[in-house]
């Protein structure tokens, strides 16, 4: 199959007006897989090219329409133009030209849904801090404070250089439409989730929604980890999990105020703001957590140290005062250890 183009160039310095240009361009183009035979004509303004494999060609998508995804389904590379901007490079994929990729590309067109990779290390104060409240670090006579800060800065910070994947913390974000929120509870499709906090919103502020998950890093334990080494990779997982939540919530404020300034909610999740336990498997169906690496087994998030939920993102603050302690299911003792606090 022989496919013409007619190619329009803004000036003609860019024109392939010598041989040079012209045997430079087919090279090109004939790393390209598939590509059988090039011919250009009139300085570069017409170009022809053949393909092998006819019947496995597929010219419906004539570009790629993926080009904007930054994950998409085939491997691109990234170039850095003059300005030091990343340009995607495509250059040697053909995944959607591929007859049998049709139905694949499709699917990931109707996908609406992201991926941030998150580096945990950029929040690294914030995580102490958070652990310091957790592990009450003020409590602590100064001996005790010196020994326990000492092994948990230490012993994290040598087993995360070890596996410095351990720094890169995936979060799936899913958009929903505001008219999904309703007096009382969510409706996504045929699935009700019940959330007690709804009911006293201002449900014509909202704008729109955004499903969650991610999990915390995964210290692997080592026999000789000591009791107090192991609690404190626990604590920092329990501190990450806060802190990168409270991240995506800054993360969406910004991405919705570039003309006006919009607002996203606290997380809304199972145990959170009236919302039902069982509430975690209906919001884990209603995405792909795969891509944040987490799933549903046998009744309970995977890996143990997973959050789900979601975001609302309004007009105005529709929770300018709510600290959720009305709906809270934990006992008055734990209250000094509750973010809320913080």
């Amino acid at each position: 199959m022989t496919r013409t183009y007619q190619v329009k160039y803004k000036s003609k310095s860019k024109m392939l007006t010598t041989p040079e240009k012209v045997e430079d361009t087919k090279k090109t183009i004939l790393e390209v897989p598939r590509v059988k035979s090039v011919e250009i004509k009139d300085d570069g303004q017409i170009v022809s090219i053949e393909v092998e494999k006819e019947e496995d060609f597929n010219c419906l998508f004539c570009y790629c329409p993926l080009y904007q995804k930054e994950r998409c389904l085939g491997h691109p590379s990234f170039l850095l133009n003059g300005k030091g901007q990343r340009i995607k490079d495509c250059s040697k994929c053909e995944l959607v030209h591929r007859r049998e990729m049709y139905d694949a590309v499709i699917r990931a067109l109707a996908e609406r849904d992201e991926v941030v990779t998150l580096n945990v290390g950029t929040l690294r104060e914030r995580i102490w801090e958070r652990m310091a409240q957790i592990a009450s670090w003020d409590r602590m006579d100064q001996e005790m404070y010196r020994t326990h800060k000492a092994k948990a800065v230490g012993s994290i910070a040598a087993r995360m250089e070890e596996a410095k994947h351990l720094y890169r913390v995936s979060i799936l974000l899913q958009p929903f439409s505001g008219q999904c929120v309703k007096k009382g509870y969510f409706q996504i499709g045929e699935e009700k989730i019940r959330c007690q906090v709804l009911e006293k919103l201002d449900l014509d502020q909202i704008q729109q929604g955004y499903f969650y998950t991610f999990h915390a890093p995964e210290f692997p334990v080592k026999k000789t980890d000591d009791l107090l080494q192991q609690y404190y990779f626990e604590v920092y997982q329990i501190a990450c999990l806060d802190v990168v939540r409270e991240w995506i919530r800054e993360y969406l404020a910004r991405k919705h105020s570039v003309r006006e300034t919009r607002y996203a909610s606290p997380s809304f999740g199972p145990g959170f703001y009236g919302m039902e336990l069982e509430a975690t498997e209906k919001i884990l169906s209603l995405m792909n957590p795969e891509k944040a690496g987490v799933s549903w087994q046998e009744g309970s998030m995977h890996p143990l140290m997973s959050l789900a939920g979601m975001y609302l993102i309004s007009k105005k603050d529709v929770l300018p005062s709510c600290r959720d302690c009305a709906s809270c299911i934990g006992r008055k003792e734990g209250c000094q250890y509750c973010s809320n606090n913080r």
